[in-house]
């Protein structure tokens, strides 16, 4: 094997040409190269596939889109009868969602939030419950909803019975 030492390689010198500073410098700038050239391919396909889809969005006909929005997904046969719905009293309905265990807890728990906003001093595990409040409203508006369904639910299957 000859040409595999290093006092009779051809393609490597023995000694460094560079340090090792300016070794790592030039492999830096030949990557930060790499990377621009690779950036600006990246948005010239982005630039290429945005007017691509812009060309097919104007070429798209907007009648029918237009057609698909304006229409009713609501028939005679899937709407309730005005007379059933007259039946069930938003009353009775908001009563029952009131009574519900989960719509108590959630209420309690904004409740203490309200109080404890009004206070100047705040102990940590006070101010981690004030921070929660959103989450707690929202959390309440989604559990108010399904009460009210199942509120709405049962009224009409005690009045079909």
């Amino acid at each position: 094997m000859a040409g595999h030492l290093a006092k009779e390689c051809q393609s490597l010198p023995f000694l460094r040409l560079q340090s090792v500073a300016e070794e790592r410098a030039q492999r830096q700038a030949r990557r930060a190269e790499t990377e621009k050239r690779f950036e600006a391919r990246k948005a010239a396909k982005f630039e290429s596939r945005k007017a691509a889809w812009e060309a097919r969005q104007a070429a798209r006909p907007r009648n029918e889109t237009d057609k698909w929005d304006s229409d009713s997904a609501c028939t005679e046969s899937t709407a309730p009868s005005a007379g059933f719905v007259d039946e069930v009293h938003a009353a009775e309905v908001e009563s029952r969602t009131s009574m519900d265990k989960d719509v108590r807890k959630l209420a309690k728990v904004l409740r203490e939030i309200c109080k404890l906003e009004e206070c100047e001093q705040l102990e940590i595990l006070q101010a981690a419950k004030v921070a929660r409040k959103a989450e707690v409203e929202s959390e309440l508006e989604s559990v108010l909803g399904l009460a009210r369904a199942r509120a709405r639910h049962e009224l009409r299957r005690e009045r079909a019975s």
